[in-house]
């Protein structure tokens, strides 16, 4: 019930703008050597020169190898790699820093001048007319280079080679039809071997490629956490599958993809991670549909709801405090229906009827994170009934009796005065009787402070015979008797002597 309540709380993301990667990232650089070398440097250069950067580099077969000061020289914007024997195939070069702007690789022999610089002078890439342009130009004795172009998601995605050529011109331009890529972000990197050295260069941005067959962006999509819980949803199309992307927060680079039906999807992050950035199209038969990128930012919404301490109350209005920072807003839901939106702190008032109620209260930041507070209360007016097994006036000669009774399972019950154990609203009380009247009370107190009153009274009669009902009518009924058989007795005898 909750979260289906709250699902309609979360933002409705407009459309969010890729932005430029200016924070500290990581970014991946692959190198094929062509051959194997005994003595191997990469020379890894960035085009904002100032900026400090480290450096980590993977061996084909997997070992990494960490830059520092026993196998790096570093100098501005720059930095010499020695990794001693290399075999040939593809090296990835990690360079961590910020706004690092283009970043050059080469790699060979140390014993060759090649090695220490890039021969690529340029590389560039743009996006019109339904195909995907590519401009380089390298510096180079020979007028034909073996060049691939590739195109990455990131380091977590692979890598897709979209155009080569063993024998093409050291400055040039080759153009590859959008159809050649799924909808999505993309880098894309030059490779260049002139005989001589391995050179490479990487795009900084990533570039938005839409498949000409693309179908249309979704609608009324919905992102957030609820109670800790990352989920998006978003307006149904089509047969209902999707394919959601979830991004490195700083590079756009893919951390994973996610092919799902149905418009509802639950947000892993990755450990240690708080925020990425988010992407879902429509997965269509042909290709994958238009999207944008939103920023997905967990965090638990600063404030508290309290409700009363009581969960039963005879009274119809009950007082919800709220107390949050001003970026935080407050709404209730009283038995499925919004009463409360958009609040700041403060105390609200809900008006109840008589009956059993749902609260749901939730605090919301702006990044469409939420946290629920639930509360059951009922309201009850009714005070609660007291039956027992015994009428209400009874006579007795017993110095005791045992009374029994019920009422409900949550009230309390108190015979003339002192409580009695309840099980399941039933109760037993053993009373002393007195030689007379004696007034038993019953009260009775539900949760919600209802109060039930019954009296019953127990005539305690003496059995030994000192009630004198018991010997004067029949020895007043004897002497009348007596009294009349004389009387007829004598005036028998008197009309016999006339």
């Amino acid at each position: 019930m909750v979260k289906k309540l709250v699902v309609a709380m979360l933002i409705v993301l407009t459309f969010v703008p890729i932005v430029d990667v200016c924070a500290a990232n990581t970014r991946e650089v692959s190198v094929y050597l062509y051959r194997d070398y005994p003595d191997c440097v990469f020379f890894v250069s960035w085009e904002n020169a100032d900026q400090p950067a480290s450096i980590s580099i993977k061996t084909p077969g997997g070992t990494m190898i960490q830059a520092n000061d026993q196998n790096a020289e570093f100098g501005k914007g720059k930095a010499l790699i020695n990794v001693g024997t290399a075999n040939s195939g593809y090296w990835k070069v990690y360079v961590t820093g910020e706004d690092l702007g283009m970043i050059s690789v080469s790699g060979g022999s140390k014993n060759s001048a090649s090695s220490q610089y890039n021969a690529i002078r340029s590389f560039e890439a743009d996006v019109s007319d339904g195909y995907i342009n590519f401009k380089w130009d390298v510096i180079t004795e020979n007028d034909t280079v073996s060049l691939y172009i590739n195109a990455t998601q990131g380091g977590y995605y692979g890598t897709y080679t979209l155009w080569q050529d063993y024998s093409a011109s050291r400055s040039g331009s080759a153009s590859v039809s959008t159809d050649k890529l799924q909808t999505g972000l993309y880098r894309f990197t030059i490779q260049v071997y002139d005989g001589r050295g391995n050179y490479t260069l990487s795009t900084e941005k990533p570039l938005y490629i839409k498949h000409p067959q693309a179908p249309a962006k979704l609608e009324d999509i919905r992102v957030g956490s609820v109670d800790g819980e990352l989920f998006a949803t978003w307006a149904p199309q089509g047969d209902g599958h999707y394919v959601v992307t979830l991004y490195d927060f700083d590079t756009l680079a893919v951390i994973t993809t996610d092919w799902v039906y149905g418009n509802f999807y639950t947000i892993e992050l990755p450990d240690d991670t708080e925020k990425v950035k988010f992407s879902v199209a429509y997965a269509g038969d042909e290709a994958y549909g238009e999207f944008d990128v939103y920023e997905v930012i967990y965090a638990v919404p600063a404030g508290t709801i309290t409700f009363p301490d009581y969960s039963s109350t005879r009274e119809d209005v009950i007082l919800v405090n709220v107390d949050c920072p001003p970026d935080v807003t407050a709404g209730v839901y009283l038995d499925g229906t919004l009463l409360i939106e958009d609040a700041g702190a403060g105390d609200y008032e809900l008006n109840l009827s008589e009956g059993e109620h749902e609260v749901i209260a939730y605090l919301k930041d702006k990044y469409g994170n939420i946290k629920t507070f639930t509360k059951i209360i009922n309201v009850d007016k009714t005070p609660p009934v007291v039956s027992l097994n015994y009428a209400d006036s009874i006579r007795t000669t017993n110095d005791h009796i045992i009374l029994e009774g019920m009422t409900e399972p949550n009230a309390v019950v108190a015979v003339n005065g002192i409580e009695h154990k309840l099980d399941s609203g039933k109760f037993t009380a053993k009373i002393k009787l007195e030689k007379g009247v004696n007034p038993i009370t019953i009260t009775a107190y539900d949760l919600a402070g209802n109060k039930s009153v019954k009296t019953i009274t127990v005539n305690k009669e003496n059995a030994n015979g000192d009630n004198w009902i018991i010997y004067t009518v029949p020895g007043a009924l004897f002497l009348a008797l007596t009294a009349w058989y004389i009387y007829l007795n004598r005036k028998q005898k008197g009309a016999q002597d006339q």
